[in-house]
């Protein structure tokens, strides 16, 4: 399971790295903008706004190994940061990963996170949640893409926080894995939100 690493908390190294991210001195006045398209052209600005809304300072994007990747160059964990003073979301991939049994993880996990056919988990804690997408290949038809997306807005629990992450998190799994690795069934994801139940474990 060469993604756990990670986990420590779930989610942990992204959400310390734009955690850190957020905190780095910025100059500029009380307002942002943010571009049309971020993280390397993936992901629409308007579908990010709502996790940076009443933050201050210059916008900030920080690309991390390539993100988004694809199956043609599956770098290990391409990260996108985005941020302002106060707000910060970040973005972790990989490809291929492997995804636990969903009765396992209901069993494990506080909350489990499910959009379709993809699911994972959420850390009210560290404000973060993960996705694994099935995305078969011809040599392993149970390859999945993980996705960790995490923002300020969700771990520090203010109202709407973890409905806006639930939001982007469906919208940035459909984008990668209809647009970037063109998964296969990736039409069939639902749109709308992830959707959060709760579980039977603590973590």
């Amino acid at each position: 399971m060469v993604k756990k690493w990670i986990l420590v908390p779930f989610g942990g190294v992204v959400v310390a790295v734009f955690a850190a991210f957020v905190l780095w001195p910025r100059a500029g006045g009380d307002s942002f903008a943010v571009p049309d398209r971020v993280c390397s052209d993936a992901f629409a600005g308007d579908e990010i706004m709502p996790l940076l809304r009443d933050g201050r300072g210059k916008f900030e994007s920080n690309i991390i190994r390539g993100f988004p990747g694809s199956r043609e160059n599956s770098s290990s964990g391409p990260v996108c940061e985005l941020g302002v003073k106060g707000r910060s979301v970040a973005f972790r991939v990989e490809y291929p990963s492997y995804r636990e049994d969903l009765q396992e993880l209901k069993k494990e996990r506080a909350y489990v996170a499910q959009l379709g056919s993809a699911y994972g988990g959420y850390n009210e804690i560290s404000g973060t949640m993960i996705l694994e997408i099935p995305c078969p290949t011809r040599e392993n038809s149970e390859n999945s893409l993980f996705l960790n997306v995490g923002a300020s807005m969700a771990r520090e629990g203010e109202r709407g926080g973890r409905a806006k992450l639930a939001d982007l998190t469906g919208y940035a799994a459909r984008t990668l894995a209809r647009k970037v690795y063109k998964c296969e069934g990736a039409d069939e994801l639902p749109e709308g939100p992830v959707v959060i139940m709760k579980g039977e474990g603590r973590r």
